[in-house]
């Protein structure tokens, strides 16, 4: 069998992903078509590339395709990557919510992890917000509620199952939390309590369809996915996320990551070495200590830049109040949604 790609080849399986994923392979990423298909190609009885590009055209085998784009869109991923906003998640974020909740003007902390692999980012969070509840009373269980998406199958069936062996379950996770938040289930391997499981529904989901259905959100991780992708489709995913978050909702990018020059629309936060997008407007306020006793108010952003500015804006109108109670309305149904389809899940 010939695994070596050539280059009329691997410019063939570019545009295929291009096309299917928005994915933009660069030029020296042969090498690692090779390494991902070539198990594919050999179960399959393709002898090469040429007949492995020939059978995507023609459709047959069934399910080669997504076979193709899982191993293609797989990525590695770790417990509590880059730590930064998995602090700022604990350290500003949830206080100033918890807060809210405590003053009757939150129900709901609603997250999305898009591009989540095998779980381990919905997961960290679940683990964070438990963990600061059992100091914030305010904080419930009921109170969130994770989406965590991804374009693979096969990722989504491990994050799912909620197992994890050998180097998946060491790289990134401190030894209480295994503790604290796995049981064993045998091989060497742990599964996710129940009580985190619960709070994350997987889906899947490809970022170039509408978020719209989607629902809206406190918080929204596109982390080390946005560099796989021109910057045309990237913008866009940016305009669907910013729309797709609450007001004050908050973006999370990877730590080598940033918005591109004229992004509008978002206020970069800063806060120690953690480093947030949100939506325009007010920075999320730090909690007084009367509605979060015994947590130190987080400090003020360093350079906050916010684009638009802040009260640019003109007075909602009536229509526009109608609008925010019907989206309000139409969220509060899609929720309902969500909670029986994790019911059935289960």
């Amino acid at each position: 069998m010939a695994t070596t790609i050539t280059t009329r080849e691997f410019d063939r399986i570019r545009e295929f992903l291009q096309r299917e994923t928005s994915i933009s392979l660069t030029d020296d990423k042969a090498y690692l078509v090779e390494t991902r298909l070539s198990e594919i190609m050999k179960a399959h009885g393709l002898p090469d590339f040429g007949a492995l590009l020939s059978a995507l055209q023609a459709g047959q085998p069934r399910g080669l395709r997504d076979l193709v784009i899982d191993a293609m869109t797989t990525n590695e991923t770790l417990w509590f990557r880059d730590g930064a906003p998995f602090d700022a998640f604990r350290e500003h974020l949830l206080p100033a919510w918890a807060g809210e909740i405590a003053a009757g003007k939150r129900q709901k902390i609603r997250i999305w992890s898009a591009a989540c692999s095998t779980g381990q980012e919905p997961y960290s969070l679940a683990m964070v917000y438990h963990e600061v509840a059992r100091r914030l009373p305010a904080l419930r269980p009921e109170h969130l509620d994770i989406l965590a998406t991804d374009l693979s199958d096969s990722v989504l069936a491990t994050a799912k199952a909620g197992i994890y062996g050998g180097m998946a379950i060491q790289r990134g996770l401190p030894a209480e939390y295994l503790d604290r938040w796995f049981v064993p289930a045998g091989d060497g391997r742990h599964e996710v309590r129940r009580e985190i499981r619960d709070r994350v529904v997987f889906r899947k989901f490809n970022l170039r369809d509408s978020f719209i259905m989607m629902g809206s959100f406190d918080i929204i991780l596109t982390r080390y996915v946005l560099i796989y992708f021109q910057d045309d489709f990237k913008r866009e995913v940016l305009r669907k996320a910013h729309g797709a978050l609450d007001k004050g909702g908050v973006l999370f990018l990877g730590a080598s990551e940033s918005l591109p020059d004229g992004m509008p629309g978002f206020a970069v936060v800063r806060r120690g070495r953690t480093t947030w997008y949100q939506k325009a407007g007010n920075p999320t306020a730090a909690p007084s200590a009367a509605a979060a006793p015994g947590v130190a108010a987080p400090r003020p952003a360093s350079r906050p830049v916010t684009s638009p500015p802040a009260g640019s804006a003109p007075p909602a109108s009536p229509a526009n109040a109608a609008g925010a109670t019907a989206a309000a309305d139409l969220n509060e149904v899609l929720q309902k949604l969500r909670d029986l389809n994790a019911k059935y899940d289960k």
